[in-house]
């Protein structure tokens, strides 16, 4: 039996030690945190004792990975999923995104024509934009070249857009207010970046996967339990298969000798050795953990001191009394972005009193609160919330807490794709997953699943155990199967 040491128990770390584990492999799993789940996890709160989510995280039903992964931990029953997105506009209008008996991609075009915040120029000018990206797709843009992963650690070889979204959007005849109302806060909240900062491929991407491709693609997945309790089971899992995962105890430092790491240095300054390794760590973690000769040696790592981040915050608010009925909603015209209602949550692992309302509030590409202390945070917050709900007017806020991410994603700016590596290192017994790794998608959770499957994929080729791991992406529906070809 091949002994594997994965490095980060976040979604990435996890995924590929699971897939692992389940071929055969020993893995041990080091963790330098005492919980597992990474920028998705969840944290007791030093005040009142409660588990808390470090921030709102969701998927789309398009994310075939990230349900297989729970799915094999068997808490695929922790998400709900929602098929009405609803908006609130300025006016307090709300609008809802939901699928309708037209074949796809034209299911949920009622609903757009029904949103109250845009115009008929601005949902004529939706429709426009969205042929073009399914022409594009179908053309042979990254979105199909990439559905699969890249092989290796080769770039991408189709023709690339070196475009931002927004110059993309104008280009295809936006208008202002669809782009304000409808493509910034839906590609924000995906991608994580402003319009001007993101690579245009990634918006195409994240639109045609999610609304374009499958009936049910768009369907928004909620957690109903604390993210903690959606990795915890992975402890039992691992162990169950021979496997061991250890908490509080992160690594050091890599020696490397002759392209193979030879040892890893423990936190606790004890070494240990393994026949492969794979790293789940971020990108700038993984380069501080490698001799600087490695680094300056291979452009696979070199590159990646040319990406950069992007933050999100999350604000926790706990009000004496219900202010919403709806589970969440996206919100157009405010500082916050989301709201999601919290109290729907199983009410054994959520602390909310029974009259009361717990919501958590998110925003994207967040930096200006960056520089903001916390209470300015929650006062602006619960400003925009009682320009939402009436209710909140009368309230008395129980306590608040604010959580910012500075280093949540990658930052997806035009042209940085090249700069994303596959699996397989030059350093070859060391393989290398996250979501900033080339998956085909942004920074999300399905990506860093896709990440830690396409790793665990790449090492069972190297132990002559080769197995597809990486589920592919959910089929295309109606016309847009006939469209694209796939048959």
């Amino acid at each position: 039996m091949n002994d594997v040491i994965v490095i980060g128990g976040g979604l990435a770390g996890l995924a590929g030690a699971v897939a692992l584990a389940d071929a055969g492999l020993k893995v041990t799993l080091y963790e330098r945190r005492t919980i597992l789940g990474g920028r998705a996890s969840s944290f007791v709160h030093p005040a009142g004792g409660e588990l808390v989510d470090n921030c709102q995280h969701v998927l789309l039903r398009c994310c075939a990975n990230l349900i297989d992964f729970y799915t094999r931990l068997g808490v695929e029953n922790g998400i709900v999923f929602q098929d009405r997105v609803p908006f609130i506009d300025e006016a307090n209008r709300i609008s809802v995104i939901q699928s309708s008996p037209l074949p796809v991609p034209l299911h949920l075009l009622p609903s757009f024509f029904r949103l109250k915040f845009l115009g008929w120029k601005d949902k004529l000018s939706v429709s426009y934009a969205m042929v073009h990206m399914i022409w594009h797709t179908r053309a042979g843009g990254q979105v199909g070249k990439r559905a699969g992963g890249q092989e290796g650690n080769k770039a991408p070889t189709s023709a690339h857009l070196p475009l931002s979204m927004q110059n993309w959007l104008k280009s295809h005849r936006a208008t202002e207010r669809s782009i304000e109302a409808l493509w910034r806060p839906i590609l924000i909240s995906a991608l994580n970046d402003e319009l001007d900062d993101i690579d245009a491929e990634y918006g195409i991407m994240t639109i045609v996967k999610a609304f374009l491709s499958n009936r049910q693609g768009y369907q928004v997945g909620l957690p109903v339990v604390p993210l903690g309790d959606l990795y915890a089971p992975c402890i039992d899992y691992l162990e169950q298969r021979g496997g061991r995962v250890i908490l509080d105890q992160g690594i050091t430092e890599m020696a490397v000798d002759n392209t193979r790491i030879t040892r890893m240095t423990l936190q606790d300054g004890t070494t240990v050795q393994a026949d492969a390794y794979l790293s789940a760590l971020p990108f700038d973690i993984l380069l501080k953990m490698l001799p600087d000769t490695e680094v300056a040696r291979w452009d696979y790592f070199n590159n990646l001191q040319r990406l950069d981040v992007s933050p999100i915050t999350a604000v926790h608010v706990w009000l004496d009394r219900p202010v919403m009925d709806l589970d969440f909603v996206a919100v157009l015209g405010r500082t916050i972005q989301w709201i999601f209602n919290q109290t729907i949550r199983d009410p054994d692992a959520f602390s909310s009193t029974e009259s009361g309302t717990y919501l958590g509030l998110v925003v994207s590409a967040s930096n200006e609160w960056m520089k903001q202390p916390q209470q300015v945070i929650i006062q602006q917050a619960l400003e925009d919330l009682k320009s939402i709900f009436p209710a909140v007017q009368e309230a008395k806020l129980l306590k608040a807490i604010v959580v910012k991410e500075g280093r949540a994603t990658f930052a997806p700016e035009p042209g940085c794709d090249p700069l994303r590596p596959g699996p397989v290192s030059p350093i070859s017994n060391l393989f290398v997953a996250g979501d900033w790794t080339q998956t085909g998608w942004p920074a999300t959770m399905e990506s860093a699943v896709r990440s830690g499957y396409q790793s665990a994929e790449a090492m069972l080729s190297v132990f002559d155990k080769p197995q597809k791991v990486l589920l592919p992406e959910v089929p295309m529906e109606g016309i847009m199967k006939l469209v694209m070809g796939h048959f």
